[in-house]
């Protein structure tokens, strides 16, 4: 079993609450007063083509872990492994097309202005894919997440929660990563969709033999989903 992440002693602090809001801060030597510490000496194991959760109350850490890991945050302390090197020598575009993140509010993740199509294929054409290449990506991608075509020229504003989590999903595919990082994608989805959501979304992942770390505060959908949980409480990892 291949580990892609490992995370060893990771430490992330923001200052003090201004107005209840979190400012973010990136800690410097002799600069420690009226800090908060967001992160404490984490140390976990992100396997590959396994499906890892990681699970605690709204707060604890788990965004901003995901955040990190997906070099979209800074860490104060300690050393990110990336399949074994460390994560800071690995160049940006070929860390980002070999992973990829899908956020919890999917509006929030798109350009409102984008049709579907140019959604799904704007990825692909700034990785240089000629026409007929990204038809046909999408064209199965659609095809495999179950997507009408009718789709392609609708906009975010046109498609139900559902609906648009399934097309970010898409995009997420699209550039055929080895491990993607789901936070709390369904969190904005009543019960019955959320479960149907994740029974799909399991067999797709199955399919396509890819890595996953899924962030959630529902212990129910994580244990149906993951193969190896891990809880956090208060910046750290309880349980493993």
């Amino acid at each position: 079993m291949k580990t892609r992440f490992e995370l060893k002693g990771i430490s992330k602090f923001y200052k003090q609450k201004v107005d209840g809001v979190h400012t973010r801060y990136t800690l410097l030597p002799g600069n420690k007063a009226s800090l908060v510490p967001v992160l404490q000496d984490i140390y976990l194991k992100i396997y590959d083509k396994k499906i890892n959760a990681l699970v605690g109350k709204s707060g604890c850490g788990k965004s901003t872990l995901a955040r990190i890991v997906m070099r979209l945050e800074e860490y104060d302390g300690g050393e990110i492994l990336y399949k074994g090197k460390n994560i800071k020598t690995i160049p940006g575009k070929e860390f980002r097309k070999e992973n990829q993140m899908v956020f919890q509010n999917p509006l929030l993740s798109v350009n409102p202005c984008f049709s579907v199509y140019k959604i799904l294929s704007e990825p692909l054409i700034i990785y240089k894919r000629d026409k007929k290449e990204i038809n046909e990506k999408i064209n199965h991608l659609l095809e495999m997440l179950k997507i009408p075509c009718s789709f392609l020229d609708k906009y975010p504003s046109e498609l139900s929660g559902g609906e648009l989590q399934r097309i970010v999903l898409a995009r997420a595919l699209v550039l055929e990563p080895g491990f993607i990082i789901l936070d709390e994608p369904f969190s904005a989805l009543d019960e019955i969709m959320a479960a149907r959501l994740l029974r799909f979304f399991k067999t797709i992942v199955e399919h396509l033999n890819v890595g996953v770390l899924y962030i959630s505060h529902h212990l129910k959908r994580v244990g149906f989903l993951a193969d190896y949980v891990n809880q956090m409480e208060n910046g750290r990892i309880i349980t493993h």
